[in-house]
């Protein structure tokens, strides 16, 4: 099937949705396959696809407009693209992999299911990977994402079988010690398209295109089918009725359901939910609502509507990636923000700083720009304690600087502290 029936415009789209990130070292191909995508799926402007009829597509030259606007001092941390398929859109978020720009990439990983990272086979020697390679595996099993690895310029070493299973046998290595469960591989050739969106290449693999292994990605979790978590963002009033309106972060709630409201785990039954002022039947993960609860209950901006298994904690064990330009001060105090819930939170001490080109964890005292590390930290109030492996969505919370207001640190739980 070629490309022009293979895909249809994203605004025709009524199917499921697929968020992934891209990431490759210099000269790997990364922007060769984004143009190749961006091409073959006619999501392109018809000024930037004009003139690209010829023999010689420069394919990278279709995302020269934002290397452009950095070379000029405009700040864009990530570039998000749209394309679709019958049967699913998708958006790429785009984001550099140096390593200074490292904070970009979590950024990146952070509103993604999956990522692709691009490997150009002929520039890898002895199955050994680049320091950024390794740290875009490292920076994708931080964020729990499937990974995707595009064995790339397949055709400049004769599509030799031998030299994929080099790459592939290297990369398990990475993902062995990173503890990364769901890989796929697929050989492609990004500036002659094959194997991207078309067949290509050798005889010997007949497995799935780029684009089909997209298509049947697992998402990093089922959102539905979790556990309730409604962070409280709006208190409403109807007359004499009180709501709680916010946007469900995972599972579903129903008129009866018993719940738990927070910080302090109050039990409760929903009387009501409502979206869009109407009263449903209904509500799962994604949908902002309204809810009235048959009791009385203190509950304000930055509690949480749970189930009864919901729990919380002063004190956790957390994964931060530093995002700031100012350096951590130890016994400062910064800002925490989960969900709507907002309190003060105080690093106590820092476990490791990773360093993603080699995956060592190194002892460290200090935290700077760009840097993820393991640290334990305090919160004056409770917080949930969601693990980030668990529920994304409120197992994770961002550290902002109360002098500057700026973000200091996006931050991923990953034990609670008794």
């Amino acid at each position: 099937m070629d490309s022009a029936s293979y895909f249809r415009p994203a605004q025709n789209w009524s199917g499921e949705q697929i968020r992934f990130m891209t990431a490759g070292s210099v000269d790997d191909g990364k922007s060769t396959l984004i143009g190749r995508l961006l091409l073959d799926s006619k999501a392109l402007m018809l000024d930037q696809a004009a003139g690209l009829d010829g023999e010689e597509i420069d394919l990278a030259s279709l995302t020269d407009g934002l290397e452009a606007e950095r070379a000029q001092g405009i700040t864009i941390d990530v570039a998000y693209r749209y394309f679709a398929t019958p049967r699913t859109s998708f958006i790429i978020a785009d984001s550099p992999g140096h390593e200074q720009y490292t904070r970009n990439m979590v950024t990146a990983a952070s509103v993604s299911d999956v990522a692709v990272i691009v490997i150009d086979v002929a520039r890898v020697e002895k199955g050994l990977l680049k320091p950024q390679t390794r740290r875009h595996a490292a920076v994708a099993a931080l964020m729990g994402l499937n990974i995707i690895v595009a064995v790339n310029k397949m055709d400049l070493v004769g599509w030799s079988q031998e030299r994929f299973d080099e790459v592939r046998t290297a990369f398990n290595d990475v993902a062995g010690i990173l503890n990364i469960k769901n890989i796929a591989f697929v050989p492609v050739s990004a500036k002659r398209g094959e194997n991207i969106v078309n067949r290509g290449g050798p005889d010997w693999y007949n497995g799935p295109t780029l684009i089909e292994l997209l298509e049947d990605t697992p998402r990093k979790t089922s959102l539905a089918h979790a556990p309730l978590r409604l962070p409280v963002q709006l208190l409403l009033r109807d007359g004499d009725i009180r709501l709680y309106a916010g946007r469900i972060e995972s599972g579903a709630v129903k008129p009866g359901d018993k719940v738990r409201v927070g910080p302090g785990a109050f039990a409760a039954t929903v009387a009501q939910v409502r979206i869009g002022g109407v009263g449903v039947a209904y509500a799962e993960a994604g949908a902002s609502v309204a809810l009235e609860l048959a009791e009385d209950r203190d509950l304000a901006q930055g509690g949480v509507i749970a189930d009864n298994d919901v729990r919380y904690a002063r004190r956790v064990v957390a994964d931060l990636c530093w995002l700031d330009e100012n350096a951590w001060t130890p016994a400062r105090r910064y800002r925490l923000r989960q969900g709507a819930l907002e309190t003060q939170a105080l690093i106590e001490n820092v476990r490791f700083v990773r360093d993603v080109s080699n995956l060592d964890n190194v002892p460290a005292h200090e935290l700077k720009l760009n840097d993820i590390a393991s640290v334990q930290l305090a919160a004056r109030d409770p917080i949930l304690a969601d693990l980030f492996a668990e529920l994304p969505g409120t197992g994770a919370f961002v550290l902002f600087d109360p002098d500057t207001n700026q973000t200091a640190a996006a931050g991923m739980i990953r034990e609670i502290v008794q």
